[in-house]
Order: structure tokens, then sequence, then C-alpha cells
């Protein structure tokens, strides 16, 4: 008998099988999240978490990254003056896009997320806003590029000539951490910072990952971003501390970032289940201990192992709540054009 050639025969009728029984199976439920840019960069928390949630729940994720933060809440926006909302979840948003971005954000009900007890009660988790992380804003300073003296200790020191044109921010109006920024210096420096401010900076990046590679490329000593940085380049080859976070006088501002489900985007039971496992999956103790290194933000679950880097960054002595009410971050943004204005 020739035992090759029936083996051949078999297979090629299982092969046949097996394709009908492939384009008969059932198409999987996609989950369509809308994040900013890090979240999916590669090494980021995206391409660690959505293959595990996929393997978990039989269903795609399609990420679709929208820049920054600011730009997340601008692609929102647009989505539903089309009437075509597109996503189930957003991503990132923190609490002045939150409040912000309400009109197009669904709520829960009665429902919480399990897991929802377990978060930290000063992230302030409150019915359709879901923290998963949190972290303090800083200049990051690089002492390569100090060239002598001391980094500055306090926000009203940079309005001093010698950093004029020696650090970097976001925009505002496209940048959560940009927006921040201006609402501290607001906050933080008093009525009349901000005209005074005007010029000092060597450029608006459009985001966080831009202003940041600037940064790196020694286009100037500082950069607006967050303390957890430091434990990122400690990580990451940089053991004799030359790029470090700066506490200043006036305080850190917190940034809190969560997840929210998006409302009027077609979903069909499955889809409702999932996105709203999904929010559960995200502050579970298998992804929490994956946010500091993947990304760079402090976990919001109590009692989760930080790495030795985290546990050295240095605490602030004093932390500035930021607005988050509309119409105060829309009074303040009208402040800084202005200034921009003037200055330009």
């Amino acid at each position: 008998m020739n035992f090759s050639g029936r083996s051949g025969f078999l297979g090629s009728v299982l092969f046949f099988f097996s394709a009908i029984a492939a384009a008969q199976a059932p198409t999987p439920p996609e989950l369509v999240i809308y994040t900013y840019d890090s979240i999916v960069a590669r090494g980021g928390l995206g391409p660690e978490i959505f293959p595990r949630f996929e393997k978990r729940c039989g269903c795609r994720v399609r990420a679709l990254s929208s820049g920054d933060g600011g730009q997340l809440l601008t692609r929102l926006q647009l989505d539903a003056e089309r009437g075509k909302p597109t996503a189930h979840l957003a991503l990132g948003l923190d609490e002045a896009l939150f409040e912000r971005a309400r009109p197009w954000l669904a709520e829960w009900g009665k429902w919480k997320p399990a897991g929802w007890d377990r978060l930290l009660r000063e992230l302030k988790p409150r019915e359709g806003f879901l923290p998963f992380d949190y972290g303090y804003f800083a200049f990051m300073g690089d002492r390569e590029g100090l060239s002598g003296g001391q980094f500055p200790k306090s926000l009203k020191e940079l309005l001093d000539p010698k950093w004029r044109r020696k650090l970097i921010l976001q925009d505002p109006r496209t940048s959560t951490p940009g927006l921040a920024f201006v609402l501290y210096a607001r906050a933080a420096g008093g009525e009349g910072f901000l005209s005074k401010f005007r010029g000092q900076w060597l450029t608006l990046a459009p985001g966080w990952d831009q202003a940041y590679g600037l940064f790196l490329r020694k286009e100037a000593p500082l950069v607006w971003s967050y303390t957890t940085s430091q434990a990122y380049h400690e990580e990451h080859g940089d053991p004799a501390g030359r790029y470090r976070a700066l506490l200043f006088e006036e305080g850190q501002p917190i940034q809190i970032e969560g997840v929210a489900l998006v409302k009027g985007t077609p979903t069909s039971p499955r889809q409702e289940a999932l996105r709203r496992e999904f929010l559960e999956f995200l502050i579970s103790p298998e992804v929490q201990e994956l946010v500091p290194r993947k990304n760079w933000m402090l976990p919001a679950r109590v009692g989760t192992r930080l790495p030795a880097s985290f546990e050295k960054l240095p605490r602030p002595r004093k932390i500035v709540r930021l607005p988050v009410e509309a119409h105060e971050i829309e009074r303040v943004l009208e402040e800084w054009r202005h200034g921009v204005e003037s200055a330009s």
C-alpha cells in the first residue's frame, strides 16, 4: 500500500474541511478604542494589554491613536457632530478632558466595575470616569544641557531671562500636558504670570511625544513632563541621574487618567458587555502592575507593587489641583491666547 499517497490525500481532505470550517466561523466582535499615541506605541501599555484582552474575551481590539489627549477630545467631538460615533471606549482622558467630553460620553447607571472599591480614594473616581493611572507634572532637566548653574526651584524663577528659550512646552490646544501647564501657571503663578511668561519657551510642540523628542535631541535643557520620566531614564541607562525631575516650591499638579464609554456608537449586546469587561480588566491587578513600566505613570489600584525606580522618585511637597470646569479652562486659555498673540 502507498502510505505516502494516502497520507497526502487525507491531508488534502482535512485542509478542505478546515477551510470550510474557518469560512463558517463567526467573526469575533470588535471593540474600537480611541486613545493617545504613547499608549499604542511600541513598548507601550496598549500592545501589552490588548492581545491579553482579546485572548481572554474572544474579541478583536481595534485601537485608534488620535495624537495627544486634546486631539482625542476633538475626534470625539467631530464624530458626534457628523452623527457617526465610532469608538466604544475613550482611553486616556484626564479629569479636565472628561468634563469637556461629557456630552459625548455614556453614563453607567447603577453599574460599577469590579475593583472599583480598590481604587485610591484620592483619585476621586466617579460615575462615568474610571481612573486607571495618575502622575505628577514636573519639568524634566538635562544636567548635560545646563552648562553650569542650578536648575530652577520655582515656577516664578522661570521668568528669569537666563531661562529664555531654554524650555520646551506642549500646545495647550492639542495636548493635555500643555493645557495642564497653562492651568498650573495661572493657578500657582497668579494673575499676570502668563503674560510675563510669553516668549520664554523655545517651542510649543503638538504633543508630549514631540516635545520630549526635542528634549532628548538637546534642543533645550528643560521640558514639561512627569516626575515618572525620571524612573524611565533610570531604567534605560541613566543610573547617574543625568535627567532629573524638578520639584517646584509652588507644588506639582496632578493628572488622573481614565477611561469612559462613548455615547451613541452602534453596539451589539456582546460589545456592550465587552466594553464594560475592558473597564474591569484595566483596573485588575494584572494590568495595574504593568502601568509603571509600560505607561510610565503610577497605578490607580491600592497595593500595586512598584518598581524600585518608582520608589525612589521625588515626592511632591504640595499637590496642586487644577480646575476641571469647562468655563474656567476656557477663561484661562483665552488669557493664554491673548498673551501669545500679543507676543507675536
